[in-house]
């Protein structure tokens, strides 16, 4: 399987503007961490963000939230970033709307389930809050 292929039609981490998102969400589905992600796009729930090695995050913020997040432009809901020592990126940071990356998730998810049908329960109510959100 290779997700960012067929999630994301390819990766070029010396030119893609999203690389960071795409590399994050990778390492969630290879490390089966689905349900971290979940809880990262739970409006309920307080996780602020998930990270794993080779250095890499995608943090959350809520509406309204400015404290540490001067940095952030004021669309953004999440930040995705990767360690430059760990891995060469053109573009380590990458932050989104809920919108852009509910899309980038869904795509994700899309290609998880055919490989993890054991993770059917958690998929589906990933796809459901992306439903509800997006429409």
């Amino acid at each position: 399987m290779d997700y960012f292929s067929e999630a994301f039609d390819g990766f070029r981490p010396d030119r893609d503007r999203d690389a960071a998102l795409k590399f994050s969400l990778c390492m969630i589905a290879i490390d089966n961490r689905v349900e971290d992600l979940l809880q990262l796009i739970e409006v309920a729930n307080n996780l602020g963000g998930v990270e794993g090695d080779p250095g890499w995050i995608i943090e959350r913020r809520e509406n309204g939230e400015t404290i540490g997040y001067e940095k952030w432009p004021n669309s953004a809901h999440f930040r995705a970033y990767v360690d430059t020592d760990g891995y060469s990126l053109l573009h380590p940071e990458f932050f989104a709307d809920r919108q852009t990356f509910f899309r980038y998730v869904g795509a994700i998810v899309e290609v998880y389930k055919i490989y993890h049908p054991e993770y059917t329960e958690v998929v589906d109510r990933i796809e459901g809050l992306i439903a509800t959100e997006c429409g």
